[in-house]
């Protein structure tokens, strides 16, 4: 696909392209909120995308070809994926994941409300005989990668050891900054450590019924409308008929913190939004987040943010 091709199917009815060039094309992904893809062409049958997304909207994927291979890191937020048995899995922050077809999302969408992430995807069907040779000459071994990290049969998630932290982090720093040309080097070294993976690099993926996921965010969504009251995470969990564990369990993984922990830093960037509006005492900004008095709340405040309300809302 040369770059000025724009396809629908691989974005949806609401996209638009804002830029096109030979080598560069940068999508409006059309959601709610913000959501922006930023594709390079490097080889025939391999691009390099970057995902800027800050959004709670959840959207289906783009139509795949059938022989995919897709390695994505995520730098910041939360990446949420249903696959088409409608089990749910997560990309956390600092992590990066392989893919083959069978397992890439049939929809996604970002917990936290933003992701900014990399995916490089290879088109086996499309590459080149001059693309092919490239890599042979590497070498690079695409059969390789998918046979040793079982991509037939799962997702592969793993923490991102040293040496792609820095490759990741070079990618990142060069948007705006360097060729496509770069971007080619880098996307066949990204390969080339990929096929150095073994299975016992990456972590066993979670995957949770996707009833089990939507009980958890109405739990979530009660938890963050209701932020003055002493709730019972127990009952709401019996409600929607969770055990609690299970219920701890599939909250961590969908936000990245325990709910307490969670519900803690919520309320205290809302406080610290509070703060800079200038617009509430502070006594009323604890009392409207659940606190009896304001020095439990500054004492809170102070060890999510390192300095007390008061101070913070001078510095404001």
């Amino acid at each position: 696909m040369g770059r000025t091709d724009f396809n629908p199917e691989w974005y949806g009815a609401q996209a638009k392209v804002l830029t096109s060039n030979e080598d560069q094309m940068v999508v409006d992904y059309g959601c709610n909120g913000r959501g922006i893809v930023k594709s390079y062409k490097l080889f025939d049958g391999i691009q390099l995308c970057f995902l800027d997304f800050e959004t709670d909207e959840s959207m289906k994927a783009q139509k795949f070809n059938p022989d995919i291979i897709q390695v994505t890191h995520c730098q910041t937020g939360r990446y949420e994926c249903e696959f088409t048995n409608h089990t749910v899995a997560y990309l956390p922050k600092g992590y990066f994941s392989i893919a083959a077809t069978a397992y890439l999302p049939a929809s996604f969408s970002f917990p936290l409300g933003k992701y900014y992430g990399v995916s490089l995807v290879i088109d086996r069907q499309a590459l080149s005989e001059e693309t092919r040779r490239i890599m042979q000459t590497i070498p690079i071994n695409l059969d390789k990668i998918g046979a040793t990290l079982g991509l037939e049969t799962r997702w592969y998630v793993s923490d991102t050891p040293p040496q792609l932290q820095h490759l990741f982090l070079e990618l990142y720093t060069a948007v705006e900054a360097e060729t496509t040309g770069y971007f080619k080097i880098k996307a066949l070294e990204l390969l080339y450590h990929m096929e150095q993976l073994t299975r016992v690099n990456g972590c066993d993926s979670k995957y949770f019924d996707k009833k089990q996921i939507q009980a958890t965010k109405v739990i979530r969504e009660y938890l963050i409308s209701h932020l003055d009251e002493k709730v019972s995470l127990e009952q709401l969990a019996k409600e929607v008929h969770l055990n609690l564990s299970v219920f701890h369990l599939i909250f961590s993984h969908i936000y990245g913190d325990t709910p307490y922990a969670y519900l803690k830093k919520y309320k205290m960037n809302l406080a610290a939004q509070w703060l800079s509006e200038n617009k509430m005492k502070i006594g009323d900004i604890a009392l409207e987040l659940g606190y009896s008095n304001a020095s439990k709340f500054a004492k809170a405040f102070q060890s999510v943010y390192g300095i007390l309300p008061k101070d913070y809302r001078k510095n404001s």
